[in-house]
C-alpha cells in the first residue's frame, strides 16, 4: 500500500511539474515581444524628433501636438468633439485592428468569420485553464485585469459574452 500511495504521489509529482512546464512563458516569444515595442517606441520617436539628432525638443514636440490635433478636428473649427474622435481615421483603424486580432483568436476553422462554435470553443478552454480541470471559478482564479487576467471590461468585451 506504501509503495502504492509512493507511486501515485510520484506521478502527482511529475504530472504537476509537467504542466508548469507547459504553462511557462516562451522566453524567445517574450524577447520578440520586447523588440517590437522598442521598434514601435524608437519609429514613434522618430517621427517627433524632426531634425534627428536624438532629442525631441519642445518646439518638435509642439509640433507633433499640433498635428494630431489637427488630424482630430475634421470640421476645422477649432475643437474636438466625441464624434470627430470616434470617427477619426485612427479610431477606425484601431477598432479594425482590434476586431482583425478578435477574429484571428477565435476563428478555429480560418474562414475569416467566428461562429457560436468557434467563439464558445475558444472561451470554455480558456474557462478549463483557469478552472484547472474543476467545474467552477473562482474571483481569485480570474486574476487582476492587466497582463495576467482580463484585458478589458467584461460588460464590454465581446470575448466575455455569456
Amino acid at each position: 500500500m506504501r509503495r502504492h500511495f509512493q507511486a501515485l504521489l510520484t506521478a502527482a509529482a511529475i504530472g504537476t511539474a509537467l504542466s508548469a512546464v507547459a504553462a511557462a512563458p516562451d522566453p524567445a516569444a517574450a524577447d520578440a515581444r520586447v523588440n517590437r515595442r522598442a521598434q514601435v517606441k524608437q519609429r514613434f520617436f522618430d517621427r517627433i524628433d524632426l531634425d534627428h539628432n536624438g532629442r525631441i525638443s519642445r518646439d518638435e514636440y509642439r509640433a507633433w501636438v499640433d498635428s494630431r490635433f489637427e488630424r482630430l478636428d475634421a470640421n476645422r473649427d477649432g475643437t474636438v468633439d466625441a464624434d470627430e474622435i470616434a470617427n477619426s481615421p485612427q479610431a477606425r483603424e484601431r477598432v479594425h485592428r482590434r476586431a482583425e486580432r478578435f477574429v484571428q483568436r477565435f476563428d478555429a476553422s480560418g474562414s475569416g468569420k467566428v461562429s457560436r462554435a468557434d467563439f464558445e470553443g475558444k472561451a470554455m478552454a480558456r474557462f478549463d485553464r483557469l478552472a484547472n480541470g474543476a467545474d467552477t471559478l473562482g474571483v481569485d482564479q480570474l486574476g487582476a485585469p492587466g497582463k495576467h487576467g482580463p484585458r478589458h471590461d467584461p460588460a464590454t468585451d465581446p470575448s466575455s459574452a455569456r
